[in-house]
């Protein structure tokens, strides 16, 4: 917004500064396991600002991915989680294991996940971007053709067609419901 159309909008009688974030689901796997979202679609007046508020219970995650045009900050309301960032300068991985009242501060355009430590886990996703962008892995994974990656990588593309084929849809909240797996935490605290 510039700046004369920021004051316009704010001295207007019709100005509206309050959103209930319940009438914007950004994705829902089931009744423990969403996100709602707030960004300026859904309130216009909101400058360099966005967030996701993302309930998990235990052993489900947001799956790995990363914002192209936006910082993140998780605030972690209840619950506990392990969010984790990929360094794209040294590639280490940083791992935190936080509660309330803890935060991580996530870069733009760093690959990072979170995964629920504990039940009824909420965590405030806040961007510095009134529309931020998402680039989810599985999206990544299902839509680069096996070919490229035996090409690449020299892995059997037939062999990782098989392996990735159950990834046919975004996945935003993992793991599938289908998922027989019994999520444990390890012995140093990590999944």
């Amino acid at each position: 917004m510039s700046t004369d159309s920021t004051m316009a909008e704010l001295s207007s009688p019709s100005l509206n500064l309050c959103f209930d974030l319940r009438t914007a689901p950004f994705f829902q796997k089931n009744a423990q396991n969403f996100i709602l979202q707030q960004f300026a679609k859904q309130l216009p007046v909101m400058q360099n600002l966005g967030l996701l508020d993302i309930f998990l219970s235990k052993g489900n995650s947001v799956e790995c991915h990363w914002h192209p045009n936006a910082a993140e900050l998780v605030y972690v309301i209840q619950g506990e989680a392990i969010v984790s960032i990929l360094n794209p300068f040294t590639l280490q991985i940083l791992t935190y294991c936080v509660k309330p009242p803890q935060t991580v501060y996530i870069p733009m355009g760093w690959w990072h996940w979170e995964i629920a430590t504990t039940d009824h886990t909420h965590l405030l996703a806040i961007f510095d971007n009134n529309a931020a962008q998402v680039v989810f892995g599985s999206d990544v994974l299902r839509k680069t053709p096996p070919e490229v990656f035996q090409i690449i990588y020299g892995v059997n593309a037939a062999q990782l067609a098989e392996v990735l084929k159950p990834i046919d849809q975004t996945v935003v909240i993992g793991p599938p419901a289908s998922n027989d797996i019994q999520w444990r935490i390890g012995t140093q605290g990590h999944p």
